[in-house]
């Protein structure tokens, strides 16, 4: 479990961050003694001395060059850490939600992730581009002002921070406030991604079913709650802008008065009074600013922990085995049990073993666990107890992406990106040409439909593929899987939502494709896995039957039942 990712980070560019706080530093001695020039002089003058103007002036012009240089230097280094850590974290964060369990997928909205991903990383950036360079950059020109007015008198400084401390009393209380409610905030900004995700997502059933009003209603309460949280958040940060003004002018009077007092007293010149007076202005600044640095860093905090407990999550399980036995078993379940966060178990001491080049069948009522058996064999899930063996060997030990590399999945729910049909096809092997691309949708059957597009393979398909129509979508699917070419084919019901003639065309795909490889098929319709070398059936979690078609029927047992059941549909 990783922690305090975002620490580790900056530490490894802390170089940029030091350079640009020693240029602060440079700055603050530039001011100072800019200032400090300026009262000298001044003195020289009531004293009746005489000060050449011109050397005066190219001192000057020096502090100014060397001001104006380190500013620039100071702004580079510092923008040079932000981006780099930026650059690091989001790539951290982007390969963690490629790594992560499945479950945390099953478990987190996609809209609470794609808020962290986009509106929390932007809260980020601005606690590295503003936040820590601002705290920290204010800590080290105070503390040379701070030396610098000591120098002038040590009263003067006694009297700047004796009215000041109060000022963190009053803001740690806002803090703690502000803190609450931007976590709240984060919530409901979640909310209402989810709900605007939702709506664009499910147009069709909304507008089906006549149920904009309702999702209208839904989104206007959780808007109407974002903005009266808001509220409260501007009203605590109106008054600290107006409590910070007069923090800022009525202890700036105070030490000014005791300033004058201090010349009249004769203990300092009138040069050390105008230098302390402009340097004070500045200090003030620096000091008043300093607390609400920490309320703004607070607010950027809340942001960092959500996306820190992504970072903490657990990842896929992997090994390190890449390339499993020469044995005749290609899977095998041993005594195999699972359940979710729920507690329900979902499979029970599940047996059962597929031979290489097999062509196999799950059947069964749904919620019998046979989707489930798909997550075990594709790894998204682990078991429970028992053991799973993969190419003979343990499944725990098995590179998981090694592993994946040895199947091909076919599902139901096909998913396009939105992107063209030669990019989508694409996925099954990133480095294929183009000319294999075209022959696996030879294969699929779907190639002589492409070629009548106007754009042919460079068609974009749109948003999951929604301008393509199921069957259409489900052979480039196939011919996904044909282009990967991995020895075992998962089929999970491909078939289950397209009509007689495209379920026909489909299935002579799948012959082409399930030959010479084992495939698994996860079926409703029986008629499509009637020639299956192996029917496994599936009843609470357990194998209560396995043959063929021929040997299940005259068994007269739950296929027989599933079977019937079918047929009188049918009729």
């Amino acid at each position: 479990m990783r922690r305090f990712v975002l620490i580790r980070c900056c530490l490894q560019h802390w170089w940029y961050f030091l350079l640009g706080m020693f240029l602060s530093y440079v700055l603050s001695l530039v001011i100072v003694r800019g200032n400090a020039l300026i009262g000298d002089a001044i003195d020289t003058m009531l004293a009746g001395g005489l000060v050449e103007f011109h050397k005066f002036f190219l001192v000057l012009l020096f502090f100014m060059l060397v001001g104006t240089v380190g500013a620039f230097f100071k702004s580079f280094f510092l923008s040079k850490f932000s981006l780099l850590v930026q650059k690091d974290y989001k790539n951290l964060l982007a390969e963690k939600l490629y790594h992560l369990e499945y479950s945390y997928f099953d478990q987190n909205g996609s809209a609470a992730i794609i808020n962290k991903m986009n509106t929390d990383i932007a809260e980020v950036e601005l606690l590295l581009s503003a936040g820590l360079p601002g705290i920290c950059s204010n800590v080290i020109t105070m503390m040379v002002y701070a030396v610098f007015v000591g120098q002038i008198h040590l009263g003067l400084l006694v009297v700047i921070f004796t009215c000041y401390p109060f000022i963190f009393c009053f803001t740690n209380r806002i803090v703690k406030r502000i803190e609450y409610l931007k976590k709240d905030f984060r919530q409901k900004s979640d909310l209402i991604t989810e709900i605007s995700q939702d709506c664009i997502s499910g147009i069709l059933v909304l507008r089906t079913f006549l149920a904009e009003k309702y999702f209208q209603k839904k989104l206007a309460r959780a808007a109407d709650d974002l903005v009266e949280n808001e509220e409260k958040r501007a009203r605590i940060s109106n008054t600290s802008i107006l409590v910070k003004s007069m923090l800022q002018w009525l202890p700036n009077i105070i030490c000014a008065v005791f300033a004058f007092f201090f010349v009249r007293s004769g203990k300092i010149h009138m040069g050390e009074l105008v230098v302390f007076l402009m340097v004070l202005q500045r200090f003030v600044n620096e000091f008043v600013e300093l607390p609400f640095y920490f309320v703004e860093i607070r607010e950027h905090l809340v942001c960092v922990k959500r996306i820190e407990a992504i970072l903490s999550e657990s990842e896929e399980k992997s090994g390190t085995e890449k390339e499993g036995f020469d044995t005749e078993e290609v899977i095998s379940f041993q005594e195999v049990g699972f359940s979710y966060i729920d507690g329900k178990e979902i499979l029970k001491d599940l047996s059962f073993s597929i031979k290489q080049n097999y062509n196999v069948a799950f059947v069964g009522d749904s919620g019998g666990g046979k989707s489930t058996i798909f997550r075990l064999l594709c790894g998204f899930y682990h078991a429970k107890q028992g053991s799973y063996r993969l190419f003979g060997k343990e499944f725990e030990t098995w590179d998981i992406e090694a592993a994946r590399k040895k199947m091909a999945l076919v599902s139901q729910n096909v998913f396009l990106f939105p992107v063209s049909i030669l990019e989508n096809v694409r996925y099954g092997n990133r480095d294929a040409t183009k000319e294999q691309v075209v022959d696996a949708c030879k294969s699929a059957g779907i190639h002589e439909f492409i070629m009548k597009l106007p754009k042919q393979y460079d068609t974009v398909v749109g948003e999951r593929g929604v301008l393509l129509s199921g069957g259409e979508r489900q052979r480039i699917s196939i011919a996904r899987a044909f282009l990967k070419n991995a020895p075992i084919l998962l089929l999970d019901e491909p078939t289950s939502a397209v009509d007689v003639k495209t379920e026909e065309n489909i299935q002579l795909a799948l012959q082409r494709l399930g030959k010479e490889k084992t495939c698994i098929t996860i079926a409703h319709r029986l008629s499509t896995i009637q020639k299956a070398d192996c029917i496994f059936v599936i009843q609470d979690g357990k194998v209560v039957e396995s043959g063929t078609h021929e040997s299940l029927l005259l068994s007269n047992g739950a296929y027989t039942n599933l079977y019937g059941k079918e047929n009188s549909k049918g009729e």
